[in-house]
């Protein structure tokens, strides 16, 4: 057994963690909406059509933001389609993933499911096949009180008071070949500077999101970032981030991989790629602060991120509800999740919204069957927990531990973490990246409590799953710690586990 040494101090902080950090997303792709969380003839669906066995879960994982409605479903999208009675809803071919749109489940339906989760709406417009015009006029519609044509329209729609969204992306991955409207970064940078300044005149309170690199995988990467900020820096308000990682490194993830699967050391090692990510993006929001002698901080918006897993289910083209990426995860992939999701959290000063990717059926973290049940990918503990202890502040940290080196990647520390303070408590995650059991040792001047809660995540085989069959093969399990002297925490971390330790403060 190795010892890790972690040491904390009061008053040496990071950041402050953004109640939107742990967000999630959904998309009209596949069965994200249709029998994921909307099935009007499924049992345990309510009288609007939303399962609320699925509901369930989505309210324990307390979410902060949810992003609707895409993704490359929105540079089709035509919002319009979407209000009114839903018998006059036309029925349209989706390009972006070769689906049948119902439009059933349109705006008001989702705020309607929205209310149910207590999460703040992200919201996407279309710029690509659409533009300032329609932009504004979806602001009008969903905002302002009313005397408007199109306050009074969303009034006559049923619903009287705003939606009052406050977040809205400028589009979708406008720099991808594979969208709908690609644009250079010029082009969108001009356009989403002028749509940020149109919507802001009809709710000046609203913050916009500026589509940056789809993925670092992009030759144009970050050089996109550079121009479409420096078009459009003072009109909005964060920068966003994407990205997948999968054990092939394919340069397309809908297709299947080539490229041999990476050992368990080398995948796990992976998560430096969204420190990196994260690191370059702040560097070159900051270069064009300069550049442009502004006085404004650029936040980031990691709005799409997962690990990637291939499909289960095969995907039929123009049905409505089809799957796309509908996959178990792993015990392997939940490692590399967490070690995801802390670098995120370890860059809270400058992340400050993120949006799992996405959140039923489609490389998600709830699983559910037309007409069956619903159960969870391991990943979701992990979101769960960082979503409801992950509050407060985030604190420097000094590692002293053993690290290993793989063919791609070197120096990785055996155990990934992040400690975390809040009002009450002090929080430790940790990702053990090794097959042997560490010891962890925390070094601290904090009062704490005698005794803590050390919760594990952890499998006999790296390739077990929650299948429908078995839904609770992999689950957190708790366990009662006591601190031996005040200002040491000694823990022991389960061989390839995601662990939460918790000790309030005294």
């Amino acid at each position: 057994m190795t010892i890790s040494k972690i040491s904390v101090r009061d008053g040496f902080v990071v950041g402050d963690i953004s109640h939107r950090l742990f967000g999630s997303f959904v998309e009209h792709m596949g069965s994200t909406i249709y029998s994921g969380i909307y099935e009007p003839e499924h049992p345990e669906s309510n009288e609007e059509g939303f399962r609320l066995d699925v509901m369930k879960y989505i309210q324990a994982l307390n979410l902060g933001v949810i992003r609707y409605p895409g993704g490359n479903f929105t540079s089709g999208y035509n919002w319009l389609d979407t209000i009114g009675p839903k018998e006059e809803r036309p029925r349209k071919i989706d390009l972006a993933w070769r689906g049948i749109e119902p439009n059933t489940f349109g705006i008001h339906e989702f705020f309607s499911w929205l209310q149910l989760t207590n999460a703040e709406a992200i919201f996407t417009v279309n710029l690509g096949t659409k533009g300032i015009d329609e932009a504004r006029n979806i602001v009008e519609y969903c905002n302002y009180p009313a005397g408007s044509y199109w306050s009074d329209l969303r009034r006559t729609n049923g619903q009287e008071e705003p939606f009052n969204i406050k977040l809205w992306c400028l589009g979708n991955e406008l720099d991808g070949p594979w969208q709908i409207g690609t644009k250079t970064a010029y082009e969108y940078g001009r356009l989403a500077n002028e749509a940020a300044k149109v919507m802001k005149l009809v709710d000046d309170s609203i913050e916009t999101i500026l589509v940056g690199s789809s993925t670092p995988r992009l030759a144009s990467y970050p050089e996109w970032d550079r121009i479409a900020l420096e078009e459009a820096y003072e009109n909005v308000d964060y920068l966003a981030l994407h990205n997948y990682i999968d054990k092939y490194d394919e340069d397309d993830l809908t297709r299947p991989p080539k490229n041999e699967r990476d050992d368990t050391p080398t995948y796990l090692a992976k998560s430096y790629r969204f420190d990196r990510q994260i690191e370059e993006i702040i560097a070159t929001c900051d270069y064009v602060k300069g550049y442009l002698r502004s006085d404004k901080t650029m936040y980031l918006a990691f709005d799409e991120w997962n690990v990637h897993s291939q499909p289960e289910k095969s995907h039929n083209n123009f049905e409505v509800g089809s799957p796309i990426d509908w996959c178990y995860f792993t015990m392997e992939d939940t490692l590399l999740f967490g070690s995801l999701g802390l670098a995120i959290v370890r860059h809270a000063d400058r992340v400050k919204i993120a949006c799992q990717s996405l959140l039923v059926n489609t490389i998600p973290l709830i699983l559910t069957d037309k007409n069956g049940q619903a159960w969870r990918n391991p990943t979701y503990f992990v979101m769960e927990q960082l979503a409801n202890h992950a509050k407060g502040r985030v604190l420097t940290s000094q590692f002293d531990g053993p690290t290993y080196d793989c063919e791609k990647i070197t120096d990785v520390p055996v155990v990934d973490h992040v400690v975390v303070e809040n009002e009450d408590a002090l929080v430790l995650f940790m990702v053990n990246r090794s097959s042997e059991e560490q010891t962890v040792v925390m070094d601290h001047d904090f009062h704490l409590a005698q005794e803590g809660l050390h919760t594990s995540l952890k499998s006999p085989n790296l390739l077990d799953k929650n299948l429908r069959e078995t839904p609770d093969k992999i689950v957190p399990t708790e366990e009662k710690i006591s601190l031996e002297t005040q200002k040491q925490l000694t823990i022991s971390v389960p061989s390839y586990s995601w662990n939460m330790v918790r000790i309030e403060k005294v």
